[in-house]
């Protein structure tokens, strides 16, 4: 039985108003059942279309009622393809699940204000307690306080996952889409429900260099190994061996080591043409980023994203004196982040079923640099269905991250589920709890003539009993034989319907 429909579409049309029209056509007739009542459609272009003009063509399919989120990306994920130059659309349908949007357009105005506004308006909307947040943002600058407004207002406890808009890394095409509006700014959704999210992403931890593999470990005439020459840069003190931002501003480092930031960085990664080449060769900064070592060891990467005169651009905010960490980036690198991903999505509870569908947020930086590859795994990516954009930050958890893989699987709550359809099918069929019980005792399979003579009833009553529990997905039949679904089987472990005592 299915609980959640998804559908997918997309369009490489060079008219966005068809583009928009063909893939959410196709979104709908890709749903397994077609859906009269979608409960929300999930839009990402790329930032080479006009906006207004894709989602017109949305609009021209899709009825009036179905709320529409989504942003630019260059690269979008759907259904395990990799989709650029195109657009994107991925339809969720679920009597199980309810969604509230909220909106502000003050992100860069009044960041905290606005994030505390959007996710307001979003649990309202809901009108219940909400299982999941999902988060669409501009590359505002403000990113994190937007996050932090967020948290407040929802706490801890409720997971939160989204990422920020991109572009083809020009970083001046990002905007978000909201029911008939595409702006620059915030959006929120509240997800409410019977739905569990399983969230994963990937980590990069602190390896700490040894001194004679450290580029900038230098010798000294102490003879105590343990010893580093020390040195002052504006009244502090540091470690010859490490990397310290001396002079920044928000995302822009100056100084590493009160040297230039530029000159520094091509020394670092090795880079032996001159700097005015390396500003011009993405590939290269893209995959050798630094990044601030957090106090569990976890590197969190901040760019270089552009490398300017007399400063690199990062991706998010940096703070000065902080220590910076050298990552290569490279395919095997790649792989162990989608790996981390796959093995915790699969290890982690419900154990039940695969998620209907996943939301797969991939580094816009990741996927420049390494994009046959990434599409080569998100092509052969087993667990389901895969719906999501290539961004600025990943969002998980409430911490925006950069150069990362984060995934939020949606799995329908089939305890609940078990439980509300289980109560309604006893109510109207009482003797549905009878018949359930003794094909369990059956050993979970059974004919009918079988069950109408271990039940002592007529058989044609015996296939009136079992039309219910058939109906209601908590039995199926398969040729002569009707056998109880993992549905049932968690309607009857969890205690809705006993089992007489012997």
């Amino acid at each position: 039985m299915q609980f959640i429909q998804y559908g997918f579409g997309t369009s490489e049309d060079t008219n966005p108003l068809k583009a928009g029209a063909h893939a959410t056509s196709d979104a709908l007739k890709n749903m397994e059942k077609h859906s009269e009542s979608p409960t929300i459609a999930f839009l990402y272009s790329s930032p080479e279309y006009n906006p207004e003009e894709v989602l017109n063509g949305v609009r021209l399919v899709l009825d009036t009622n179905t709320p529409i989120v989504g942003s630019s990306s260059n690269f979008q994920i759907v259904s395990n393809k990799v989709v650029s130059n195109g657009v994107s659309v991925g339809i969720i349908s679920s009597k199980y699940i309810s969604v509230g949007i909220g909106v502000d357009l003050g992100a860069s105005v009044n960041p905290k204000e606005a994030g505390r506004n959007a996710v307001r308006d979003a649990i309202d909307n809901l009108g219940m307690s909400p299982k999941l947040i999902y988060v669409l943002m501009d590359f505002c600058k403000s990113e994190e306080k937007i996050m932090e407004s967020i948290i407040e207002e929802v706490g801890y406890t409720i997971p939160i996952f989204g990422g920020i808009s991109s572009d083809n890394l020009e970083f001046n095409k990002m905007y978000q889409y909201c029911n008939d509006s595409y702006f620059d700014s915030i959006v929120c959704v509240a997800f409410g429900g019977d739905l569990i999210p399983k969230m994963s992403y990937g980590r990069y931890k602190n390896m700490e260099d040894t001194k004679e593999n450290s580029q900038f470990n230098m010798a000294t005439d102490n003879t105590d190994n343990n010893a580093v020459e020390k040195f002052e840069v504006e009244d502090m003190c540091y470690l010859r061996d490490k990397l310290i931002i001396t002079e920044n501003t928000k995302r822009k480092i100056m100084k590493i080591n009160g040297k230039n930031a530029v000159d520094q960085y091509k020394e670092l990664i090795g880079y032996k043409k001159s700097a005015n080449e390396l500003k011009k060769d993405k590939k290269s900064y893209l995959s050798n980023p630094l990044g601030m070592v957090a106090n569990n060891e976890e590197i969190y990467l901040k760019g270089p994203v552009n490398l300017l005169d007399d400063h690199m651009a990062t991706a998010s905010y940096i703070r000065n004196h902080q220590e910076l960490k050298h990552v290569k980036i490279d395919e095997t690198k790649v792989t162990e982040l989608f790996n981390q991903n796959i093995d915790i999505l699969e290890n982690s509870p419900p154990y039940y079923n695969k998620p209907a569908i996943t939301f797969c947020n991939v580094s816009a930086m990741l996927m420049e640099t390494n994009t046959d590859l990434l599409k080569d795994r998100l092509e052969n990516y087993q667990l389901g269905d895969l719906l999501g954009l290539t961004t600025y930050g990943e969002i998980i958890f409430g911490d925006i991250r950069n150069y990362d893989i984060a995934m939020c699987g949606i799995c329908p709550d089939l305890v609940s589920i078990s439980a509300k359809e289980g109560i309604h099918m006893i109510t109207k069929h009482p003797a549905t709890r009878e018949t359930l019980i003794k094909i369990d005792e059956l050993g979970g399979s059974v004919k009918v003539e079988e069950l109408a003579k271990a039940l002592g009833i007529h058989r044609r009553s015996a296939y009136d009993r079992v039309d219910p529990i058939l109906k209601h997905g908590f039995a199926e039949k398969e040729n002569a034989l009707i056998q109880i679904t993992e549905f049932g089987k968690i309607l009857l472990k969890f205690g809705l319907i006993f089992k007489k005592e012997h």
